[in-house]
């Protein structure tokens, strides 16, 4: 019997992009979708999943808000529409993902997202990228990286490998996807010691609010120096793939990643 998972992501464009290109290559069929539109019916949004079907369907759809600041206040001033969508999303989905970049997000909106979403069995487990979902693009970095705006990051990495011969940082993810994956699933391992990929979430979350600063002085001036780069993305490439049934599962997860390369 197929399964359903859920990724719900904050961009538009790059990270469906860079997932819809990694599970591609996967026994799994994907379903994009546009946004969430919590006025939206369920039933219709996801109609696709009563069909039957062979392999596993993975719905990529973007979330109703781009930021975490956002997503976390319309929780409280759509708190109906929230409920009444959200709240059905875990009986149809054998996982859901909720995969956002850190950006400029204070440490106790971080902390509040993933205590809300801690469980990819219930309501969605919150997959961060810090500084965004490009550092996947930068592993040689050994310094921080301060700006007042994401897009600088991003802009620099673009620059970095439009020299390199590669049309964007983008474009190197996806042709390089596995080897990277691979990167940051050893620096987080190493990093924490842990053994289970499905605990990595929480603790780059606790390592990022240990090292990143955000300082607000204005809505103009907004400096964040950002001291950890790291993304677990790779997380749930390995839960859609059924390697994360045991606790100790980083061998399995390796050896996935490296036969794909």
């Amino acid at each position: 019997m197929s399964r359903n998972y859920l990724l719900i992501v904050e961009g538009a464009v790059t990270e469906k992009e860079i997932l819809e290109s990694v599970l591609k290559g996967t026994n799994v069929t994907v379903e994009r979708c546009e946004q969430v539109n919590l006025q939206s019916d369920v039933e219709d949004l996801f109609a696709g999943i009563y069909e039957k079907s062979n392999n596993d369907k993975i719905y990529i759809i973007q979330g109703h808000r781009n930021r975490i600041h956002d997503w976390l206040k319309s929780m409280k001033t759509e708190a109906e529409d929230f409920e009444n969508f959200f709240s059905t999303l875990n009986e149809k989905f054998a996982g859901i993902f909720i995969i956002f970049d850190v950006d400029h997000t204070s440490k106790d909106e971080l902390e509040e997202m993933f205590e809300k979403y801690n469980n990819e069995t219930g309501n969605g487990i919150l997959l961060l990228s810090s500084p965004c979902i490009e550092v996947l693009a930068d592993t040689k970095r050994t310094e921080p990286f301060e700006g007042n705006h994401l897009r600088d990051y991003k802009t620099l990495l673009n620059t970095e490998w439009n020299k390199a011969g590669y049309s964007s940082a983008k474009d190197y993810i996806v042709k390089n996807f596995n080897e990277l994956a691979l990167y940051y699933l050893d620096k987080n391992t190493n990093d924490s010691g842990l053994q289970d990929v499905m605990l990595h979430p929480q603790f780059v979350l606790t390592k990022i609010n240990e090292l990143n600063d955000r300082t607000c002085i204005s809505n103009d001036i907004q400096p964040v120096i950002y001291r950890y780069f790291t993304t677990v993305l790779y997380v749930c490439i390995a839960y859609i793939n059924g390697l994360t049934k045991e606790f100790d599962n980083v061998q399995a997860v390796k050896e996935y990643f490296i036969m794909q390369q």
